[in-house]
């Protein structure tokens, strides 16, 4: 038994002292064989197409312009002339209101004018009468005729400016009189009738435009007009994006169902009334957080083939759509040096070499040089990193290069080997020296655990075999100056 103890002992430090270094072996050759790897792409994958769901927003096709017109609530509208879906032209009748009941307030406004002018001639009576009689008063009653006399001259002033707002209202009546009809404002489609909208006399003023800002300046109108078949594109921004914007910035405007396209550019940015509802507008690059979102609109050059209420994408115009004849390449896989432009290439044999090229335009919108030789779409190309040198062995699969390309940003080097888990992780300091040796599996076993106080002490005390005691002390003594589990290491 205690030679079968000594075994299970020998063999629990193998495996784990086996175990440590294999993995160590493992990781630290592969990281060392990737060094000599760096990835390359192919120059007709790069040119085959932008990514732009980045900076790419969702839009709906709506009308260019909607105006609403209003009714006042002061009037009674005789007769309307026209229902939803009907389509008017500038200067049509669109209702009409009475003018029986507008007479009848008119009549009593006059009245309630003469009443105003003739107290305001009682008034002035009663002060000649009584600037009069102060004339003739003794001295002592002079001050009260003055008082009475300015009392009056007060109630004139006040009747005065009542009737001059009187006679205010009796113009603007008969102006509405005048006006009894009113007309569309512009070229359109009736979109909705509100029965129930009414404003203020003083609001009136037949047609309220819609502000292209998103509020609801329409919502409510008596009458809804709405431009026929010249669209827009409305779409919203979060606020993480939408100060990037600018008016007069180009865009692309792409179908959802097809690979049509248009073009126009930004008329308006609304940063004033943010889109709080429903709308299908959203900046498909978000991490998911939530972000107020604003609305803007693009003109269109052309509306053929839009649909009003058709949902479409919409990205920054960079000059994605222009074919350009010849190889371009984007500027970064560039170096430029005093003798001339190199790129990183895949040479024949598989090695990585620094190739001379022939720039031609330089593309400013989206950063591509054209390229006239040295470079052909077959090419295989590196990014210009620090670490590529010429005569590194290419990949073409990025999973290769991934540990030696994290390595040197600190994955590796700086964080789970290097200075994590060998220098100050979970070898040195954790897994290894303070952790499966000291503090873990090793002193477990030995000193306080399976072997020393299990296996080893059942074997002496069961067994009475008093040598092995003994003889696994000296073999494996304890470090009493080494800290126990729960003290502090200090690094």
């Amino acid at each position: 038994m205690k030679k079968k103890g000594i075994i299970i002992l020998i063999v629990v430090l193998l495996v784990l002292a086996g175990a440590a270094g294999a993995i160590y072996y493992v990781l630290h050759n592969k990281k060392a064989s990737n060094e000599e790897l760096v990835y390359a792409t192919k120059i007709s994958d790069l040119n085959g197409g932008y990514d732009l769901t980045e900076s790419r927003y969702m839009g709906t096709v709506e009308s260019q312009e909607v105006k609403g017109v209003n009714r006042d609530s002061d009037k009674k509208v005789k007769e309307l002339y026209v229902k939803e879906e009907d389509e008017v032209k500038a200067g049509d009748v669109l209702f009409e209101y009475d003018t029986e009941s507008m007479e009848l307030q008119l009549r009593q406004l006059e009245l309630e004018l003469t009443s105003i002018n003739n107290n305001i001639a009682t008034l002035n009576q009663q002060i000649a009468s009584l600037t009069a009689e102060k004339a003739a008063a003794p001295a002592e009653e002079q001050l009260s005729y003055s008082a009475q006399i300015q009392n009056l001259q007060a109630q004139v002033n006040q009747a005065n400016y009542d009737a001059s707002a009187k006679q205010l209202e009796i113009d603007r009546q008969k102006l509405s009189m005048e006006n009894t009809k009113v007309v569309a404002p512009m070229d359109g489609i009736i979109k909705t009738i509100n029965e129930n909208n009414s404003t203020s006399s003083s609001d009136d003023d037949s047609s309220n435009s819609n502000s292209d800002n998103g509020s609801d300046s329409t919502s409510n109108a008596y009458i809804t007009i709405m431009a026929k078949g010249d669209y827009r594109i409305k779409a919203t921004a979060s606020e993480l994006t939408v100060r990037s914007m600018s008016e007069g910035q180009s865009m692309i405007v792409r179908s959802r169902v097809d690979d049509s396209t248009w073009t126009g550019t930004v008329t308006k940015i609304d940063l004033e009334h943010p889109d709080n509802g429903n709308n299908d507008g959203y900046y498909m690059g978000s991490s998911g957080t939530t972000a107020t979102k604003y609305p803007f609109y693009i003109s269109l050059d052309s509306t053929d083939g839009l649909m009003l209420g058709q949902h479409v994408y919409v990205e920054t115009d960079y000059g994605q759509g222009d074919v350009k004849e010849g190889l371009w390449l984007d500027e970064y896989y560039i170096m430029q040096e005093d003798d001339g432009a190199y790129v990183w290439a895949e040479n024949a044999k598989g090695y990585i070499e620094k190739r001379k090229i022939e720039l031609g335009e330089y593309d400013e919108n989206m950063m591509r040089y054209q390229i006239l030789s040295g470079l052909t779409e077959d090419d295989y190309i590196a990014y210009p990193e620090d670490r590529v040198k010429e005569g590194m062995k290419v990949t073409h699969n990025y999973e290769d290069v991934m540990i030696d390309d994290t390595g040197d940003d600190g994955v590796i080097d700086d964080g789970s080997y290097d200075d994590g888990a060998y220098d100050d992780g979970s070898y040195d300091d954790g897994s290894i020296d303070d952790g499966y040796t000291d503090d873990g599996y090793i002193d477990g076993y030995t000193d306080d655990g399976i072997l020393d106080d299990g296996s080893i002490n059942n074997i002496d005390d069961g067994a009475n075999m008093d040598g092995i005691d003994g003889s696994v002390e000296e073999a494996a003594p304890q470090d009493e100056s080494a800290p126990d589990s729960d003290s502090e290491v200090v690094q």
